[in-house]
């Protein structure tokens, strides 16, 4: 027997609805349009170049395609559009990239919003099992008791605390990637173009950032200077002949071909952002979800006594197992001050077995349920632990 989720799957549906059809305006592009031969013209150096091809009827065309800068005369391959943006030149590793992008998040949100719901819609309705509700006017209500409000307020600033750090992290990244951008648009407007020598190569791993160590020649002086490149140090080998452009007035301040130039201290500064844009928000943004949830069980309903046996349940979960012998398991990262453990059993070491009778089997707490989902507490304070029936 199952029963219909009260949680609607509109957004998910939804999202993955906004995905596919990002991804068919995109194939719509592609699949109707036709593959051509370019030749660069031009171009600004900014990804974009100037290119002139034939159609399939023999039509020379002209447009703007994206590219690696390539220099005038070089012949690359594109995809120009089809309907509904007829005659656009495209990369084609520019299609999988914006399909990525655009397709791949909202349809990755909605099938896990979708698995999900269907995960936790497989239980039986057990409304016998809700503990009271309160009089009229929430007296008695479990969040009229003052420990637990306050255990309850105190969490949920923690994990405020947290998710604001998470979306501090991520505008830190973003305030970083605007520095880089605009140090190297600045570098790139008032510096000198020369050749340089690529002396030494250390490749990008998880352990450090790649660099080389180029030799160029400014104003008349040769020297060899390391340069941060990060994931660019890849495409780069010993001997290799590079455009270097420097900063006349800092020689010190250069960097080779198409790499982005970044102050130092930027490199360093983007490491712990990032870590805190996706560790510190994700987790924030689900502790507030589970303190909500733990404030809609507790809303209108009293604490109850309870008999419960409280065992570990994998890491940082545990199992409430009540007197009827339903069993409860808590959300990851719960606590529990002295949870129940199995006799144990040391007769392999010539010791005897532990004696079940002085080891406790269950002890008492406080409850709230709702038929779905408990709040267990000791003494209706802290920690309140939130669990679903399994």
């Amino acid at each position: 027997m199952r029963f219909r989720s009260p949680r609607r799957p509109w957004w998910a549906i939804g999202s993955i609805a906004l995905g596919a059809l990002g991804l068919s305006f995109l194939a719509s592009l592609y699949v109707t349009g036709y593959t051509a031969t370019v030749t660069v013209t031009g171009g600004d150096g900014a990804g974009f170049c100037d290119v002139v091809w034939e159609d399939p009827s023999g039509r020379v065309l002209s447009g703007e395609s994206d590219c690696y800068d390539e220099p005038a005369g070089s012949r690359f391959q594109v995809r120009v559009s089809g309907w509904p943006d007829a005659g656009e030149p495209t990369l084609t590793e520019t299609y999988v990239g914006l399909g990525l992008v655009l397709g791949l998040p909202p349809i990755a949100a909605g099938a896990a919003r979708l698995w999900y719901l269907a995960r936790r819609r497989t239980l039986v309705p057990m409304p016998h099992l809700a503990t009271p509700s309160a009089l009229e006017g929430g007296h008695g209500a479990a969040l009229s008791v003052e420990r637990t409000t306050a255990d309850l307020a105190r969490a949920t600033r923690r994990a405020g605390a947290v998710a604001a750090l998470g979306a501090a992290g991520a505008c830190a990244v973003v305030a970083l990637a605007a520095v880089e951008i605009a140090a190297d648009e600045d570098l790139r407007a008032v510096g000198v173009t020369t050749v340089g020598t690529v002396l030494r190569v250390d490749h990008d791993d998880d352990w450090s950032s790649g660099g080389a160590s180029v030799r160029f020649t400014a104003d008349g002086v040769t020297r060899a200077r390391y340069v941060s490149l990060g994931g660019y140090a890849d495409d780069y080998v010993e001997g290799q002949v590079v455009d270097v452009v420097y900063d006349r007035s800092d020689p010190d301040r250069f960097i080779v071909d198409d790499a982005l130039y970044a102050p130092a201290w930027t490199g360093w500064a983007l490491a712990p952002a990032l870590l805190t844009a996706f560790a510190a928000g994700p987790l924030g943004v689900w502790r507030l979800s589970v303190h909500r949830q733990v404030r809609r069980v507790l809303d209108g309903r009293v604490w109850t006594p309870v008999r419960v046996r409280v065992l570990p349940d994998g890491e940082d979960r545990y199992s409430f197992t009540t007197a009827d012998g339903v069993v409860w398991r808590s959300v990851r990262y719960g606590d529990w001050p002295e949870p129940n453990r199995e006799p144990l059993e040391r007769s392999g070491w010539g010791l005897p077995d532990e004696d079940p009778a002085d080891v406790p089997y269950d002890q008492e707490a406080c409850w709230v349920c709702d038929g779905e989902h408990a709040v267990f507490s000791p003494d209706q304070g802290p920690p309140l632990v939130l669990a679903r029936r399994v």
